[in-house]
């Protein structure tokens, strides 16, 4: 699909993406307790993690989920979704499904090394280090201990499956990466009546209780980090945006903190009962650590070259193992709208005079949506943009009703 993008204003209503991180976390929860849907969000991640509870042995109807016992064995395809990958295998482990997994390219080539040593340490058998794989065996141990190097989601993956089992502990060496995503689960779980306790220090840990769990009912909450594609784009075309379906952001440093990293860079920009008001251009470049929220660099990198002052992105060495190499494709995706950008252990986002310019979606949904924002000021075109379809298959329409000049062929 190719989609044309021509200089416009972006203003007025619309409702926040569904979260694909809330909602895949509340499609596990139904290993816990009954989840009910009021309205299954239709993007791939979602699809994925659907593919994987169903193989763990969820029965799914109608945006009905209920986990009665575990299946033996299953298969799972879970497409382009790490997040889904990452807490799947923890959860067969422990469950002791005999699980086969399999992805799309991109997640083909995305490292599992902690998991598969951790699950060899155990005495399970995996077939690979990367996809591909089985897993067989049961994890029996109430305790394990993984580095927080390479992914965040092993940890809650760890954190549901302990829930499902009654009880567990999970230590996390540092360095300790998103660790946001560990702060949602939390929040899901605490939320619906498990108990759950961090001490964080060098090493984190986690004690996890199952509580007295409620059945999920209800909609997946909007996500701050899709939607703030949206604010971007109205801020820069000099528009004033309402976004709707959100919620209170919570204390501690995550997407949602791109509300106030806007109100930084001297946009008008805040949350209101849920929904996140975004009127006038920033005016100063950032400073910010992205590690614990690295999905925030690309939406940074949207607002950057319109800012008066050079952006300054740290902790983003694990954009390489996103669904494209990040700190590449961020650069080259500036570089094609005549933006100026470079990598010195940091990214560096200079302001800048865009021109039209022309990308093929490297697999990344977020990077469409980088472009569709330079896009939006000087013109230019996205191919390959059904990309968007793994978080948002609403975003070529969303900007079109906001006033985005938007042609797709």
């Amino acid at each position: 699909m190719e989609v044309s993008v021509g200089p416009s204003r972006v203003e007025g209503r619309v409702e926040a993406p569904p979260s694909k991180s809330w909602g895949i976390r509340t499609i596990f929860y139904s290993l816990i307790n009954r989840v009910t849907l009021s309205e299954v969000p239709d993007s791939d991640d979602i699809a994925a993690a659907i593919n994987a509870v169903r193989a763990l042995g969820v029965k799914v109807e109608d945006g009905s989920f209920k986990f009665e016992e575990p299946s033996s064995r299953g298969y799972a395809f879970v497409g382009g979704s790490a997040t889904t990958l990452r807490m799947l295998l923890p959860v067969a482990m422990v469950l002791g499904v005999e699980l086969e997994v399999d992805g799309d390219e991109s997640l083909r080539r995305r490292p599992l090394n902690e998991i598969v040593n951790l699950a060899r340490r155990h005495g399970l058998e995996v077939t690979s280090e990367r996809l591909p794989l089985k897993v067989k065996g049961k994890l029996k141990e109430e305790e394990v201990e993984i580095s927080g190097a390479e992914s965040s989601q092993y940890v809650s993956g760890f954190m549901f499956a302990f829930a499902v089992r009654g009880h567990g502990r999970i230590r996390v060496l540092s360095p300790v990466s998103s660790k946001s995503y560990i702060m949602m689960t939390a929040e899901l779980l605490t939320s619906q009546g498990v108990r759950v306790e961090i001490e964080r220090d060098d090493v984190w840990e986690i004690t996890v209780a199952r509580g007295n769990p409620r059945p999920y009912e209800g909609k997946v909450r909007g996500d701050f980090a899709l939607a703030s594609f949206y604010a971007i784009a109205s801020s820069v075309t000099g528009g004033r945006i309402e976004i709707s379906g959100l919620y209170d952001p919570p204390s501690y440093f995550g997407d949602h903190s791109v509300v106030n990293l806007m109100a930084e860079a001297g946009v008008k920009s805040a949350v209101r009962n849920g929904t996140w008001i975004a009127e006038g251009e920033p005016e100063r470049g950032l400073r910010v650590n992205v590690d614990d929220a690295p999905d925030l660099a690309v939406s940074i990198a949207a607002l950057a070259p319109f800012a008066r002052t050079e952006t300054v992105i740290e902790g983003v060495e694990r954009l390489r193992i996103k669904e494209s190499d990040r700190i590449t494709t961020i650069i080259s995706t500036l570089k094609a709208f005549g933006g100026r950008a470079r990598y010195d252990g940091r990214l560096v986002i200079e302001p800048s005079k865009l021109r039209e310019g022309v990308i093929e979606c490297p697999n990344d949904h977020r990077i469409a949506m980088l472009a569709a924002v330079l896009a939006l000021t000087a013109g230019g075109k996205v191919l390959k943009a059904e990309c968007v379809n793994k978080s948002n298959p609403r975003f070529w329409d969303d900007l079109r009703g906001l006033g985005g000049r938007i042609t797709i062929s």
